[in-house]
């Protein structure tokens, strides 16, 4: 379970930045002026821009559910993996940062160096979501760890 939920904290971290990406080159960042419901709605028309912007809303929320499952997990489960643990724990943190930091920029209308601080947080969120990942990876793979983990039934 723990390297599922690692593995998916890395692709949909992937996947979000990509979008945020996209987002910026069709210059749809305040399709969704307000924050955090979307032209004054919890769910807007779902067309254009917005669109393209909502999908990067709706995508933060499947990383969020992702980095906050494994933080979790690693908590209740893995209690001797500290450095699971950590990285983890510091993934979750930095990414509650990262969505503070879309809330600033979308109400400072994409002020540029905000926007740029947006990107590199994200890099960072995806820095540790990965580093996460690999760790688990080398648990996995090394001898006995599966003996440590609960069994599930």
């Amino acid at each position: 379970m723990i390297r599922v939920l690692a593995y998916g904290s890395v692709v949909s971290t992937y996947v979000l930045i990509v979008i945020g990406g996209y987002v910026s080159a069709t210059g749809s960042g305040l399709a969704c002026p307000d924050w955090p419901l979307c032209q004054g709605q919890w769910v807007p028309p779902l067309r254009g821009a917005v669109l393209i912007e909502y999908t990067h809303r709706i995508f933060a929320l499947v990383v969020g559910v992702f980095i906050v499952s494994t933080m979790v997990y690693s908590l209740l489960k893995l209690g001797r993996e500290r450095t699971v643990i950590a990285l983890s724990t510091a993934s979750f943190l930095l990414l509650v940062a990262q969505v503070i930091l879309g809330m600033v920029t979308v109400r400072t209308e994409l002020d540029p160096l905000v926007a740029t601080a947006h990107l590199g947080l994200a890099a960072g969120v995806f820095a540790l979501v990965l580093a996460n990942a690999l760790t688990v990876r080398s648990l996995v793979i090394r001898p006995g760890f599966a003996r440590t983990l609960p069994k599930t039934n």
